[in-house]
């Protein structure tokens, strides 16, 4: 069996309120790739979801739930939990932590979803998921195995598994911006957009805590994970759509054969 879909996908409000044409485009190109999608269950690791100091959390309640307000529009979803899937997860890779929240099972057996899940998964009609917070660890040969790991257990699942990398570039571009203006963010950007269009990811290996944490991504460690991913399956990064939305960056890529 193969993995059937890998997509590296923004999680910006403006992919759904769309203020300008670059938001458009994006909003466009992620939907032409999602409604091809034809899995059964989507996994998706947020970089805003449950974050813990030396593993992946993955959410092992019954269902998910999530409100978000933009300016467009409200989200108000629920998602069901794959928990054959998740527990397979859990039990086989050795970053994974179980994680639950108020009740293991039952009405109230319900976890609350982030915007950095729930604005991906509104270009996907699946309703089934898989949910993990992203972790911010240096360990960065465990993360990159995480992404084998998870790779072979979706491959050798009973259903259509497609990943969904939720992660949003660098966040330092503009001097009154949230998190000011730092010329870091502008080389980390150029360095994840070349390594995605040569299917190399080594260079992300080279930069330092510090070059990080200066361009202030939320994406760096999921990268990594996805480098695993790659590594696993032989799938290659492909390149689909970048921009700067006033302050941070958002990249669009997805894996092919």
């Amino acid at each position: 069996m193969v993995l059937n879909q890998v997509y590296l996908i923004p999680h910006g409000d403006e992919i759904l309120d769309l203020p300008n044409a670059e938001s458009r485009i994006m909003h466009d190109a992620i939907s032409n790739l999602a409604k091809k999608d034809d899995s059964e269950v989507i996994v998706i690791i947020s970089p805003h979801g449950l974050k813990l100091g030396k593993h992946v959390s993955v959410l092992n309640t019954e269902s998910f739930k999530g409100y978000f307000k933009l300016k467009s529009k409200t989200l108000d979803e629920k998602y069901i939990n794959d928990r054959a899937l998740s527990r397979r997860i859990i039990h086989d890779c050795p970053l994974a932590e179980e994680a639950s929240f108020v009740t293991s099972s039952g009405p109230d057996s319900v976890f609350p979803l982030d915007f950095g899940t729930l604005i991906p998964l509104q270009f996907f009609r699946q309703k089934t998921i898989v949910y993990m917070g992203q972790p911010r660890i240096w360990y960065l040969n465990s993360l990159r195995d995480f992404g084998k790991e998870i790779s072979k257990i979706c491959m050798d699942y009973e259903k259509k598994v497609s990943i969904v990398i939720s992660a949003d570039q660098a966040h330092c571009h503009f001097k009154d911006g949230p998190y000011g203006y730092a010329p870091e963010s502008a080389k980390y950007e150029e360095i994840v957009i070349n390594c995605i269009r040569k299917s190399n990811f080594s260079p992300l290996h080279e930069m330092s805590m510090a070059f990080v944490d200066k361009a202030k991504p939320d994406s760096y460690w999921n990268m990594i994970i996805l480098e695993g991913i790659m590594d696993e399956t032989g799938m290659r990064s492909v390149f689909d759509y970048h921009y700067v939305q006033v302050y941070f960056g958002m990249l669009l890529a997805h894996l092919a054969h």
